[in-house]
């Protein structure tokens, strides 16, 4: 690997952010490299607030995992843990964060999603290549469309809190609705994004987090490169605005994903990064 997320400067010991992709998905490493060439042009001076993004954040990319099977990522993050670092994870599918988050104990859950993932089990060709491994065969309980039912299995569902969604069938909001999942949509969010901070607020209540950002949360127009684009998304000013709810909970962990390999600008790659950055910061806070 020959490019690094951000300002790589550091070793895992001087590090207290540690980086790692998660190459699912069958044009994955395509997408993990474009992340990284990018980020050497994203300035990570905030002109708005004046501040310096990665002040007191020293990052570490430690390269793509080679996945012979997915437990492999719940292993490398307990590892980071272990040493009391802040995992950031690149990928690849939204599978990932499943099992991410079965290293994590006693934190809140943020998902930032245009979808709720919630379906008990669910097989398409897009998400058969979504979730694409080599040597690891496809699972219609366990992917990118049921990921958060399955950790629902592990999480209280009253720790978990969905941002953006705008996409689920009955199915799934009625599991929603029984489960005390939390929830915000775009619409609600355009109409009363005050309303919405304290929301996240009360819910955080100063707890540990962990966010997962599928990029689809956002709106296609400024995030084109996502496999189900789904119209109405967010926009980078209301997530900025969103992420002063988070001042007084601690970064436990976070992920990007779910970008698409498209022969187009990089415009979505941007606009990840500047996510990543804009969540990194609570660290300095």
């Amino acid at each position: 690997m020959s490019a690094k997320f951000l300002c790589d400067l550091y070793t895992p010991g001087e590090a207290n952010v540690i980086v790692f992709g998660v190459p699912i998905g069958k044009e994955s490493k395509k997408v993990l490299s474009s992340l990284r060439e990018t980020s050497d042009y994203v300035e990570i001076f905030n002109i708005d607030k004046k501040i310096n993004l990665l002040d007191d954040v020293r990052i570490c990319d430690t390269g793509n995992l080679r996945l012979k099977k997915l437990d492999e990522i719940t292993t490398t993050t307990k590892n980071i843990l272990d040493v009391k670092k802040v995992p950031l994870i690149l990928g690849g599918g939204h599978l990932l964060t499943l099992y991410t988050l079965k290293a994590f104990k006693g934190v809140k859950l943020i998902v930032f999603d245009a979808h709720c993932d919630l379906k008990e089990k669910y097989e398409d060709e897009k998400i058969m290549d979504l979730d694409f491994v080599k040597g690891i065969k496809f699972d219609p309980r366990i992917n990118d469309a049921t990921w958060l039912r399955r950790a629902c299995e592990f999480i209280d569902p009253n720790d978990i809190f969905l941002i953006g969604v705008r996409s689920c069938d009955e199915h799934e909001f009625d599991f929603i609705k029984k489960n005390g999942i939390s929830y915000v949509t775009p619409n609600q969010i355009k109409k009363d994004i005050q309303g919405v901070k304290k929301m996240l607020r009360k819910f955080l209540d100063g707890s540990r987090v962990y966010i997962s950002v599928d990029i689809d949360a956002f709106d296609p127009s400024i995030a084109p490169k996502v496999d189900h684009p789904e119209p109405n998304g967010l926009f980078l000013n209301e997530f900025m605005e969103l992420i002063e709810a988070f001042d007084k909970s601690k970064l436990a962990g976070l992920d990007l994903c779910c970008i698409k390999d498209l022969n187009d600008n990089q415009r979505t790659e941007f606009l990840g990064i500047r996510v990543v950055l804009e969540i990194l910061s609570l660290l300095s806070r």
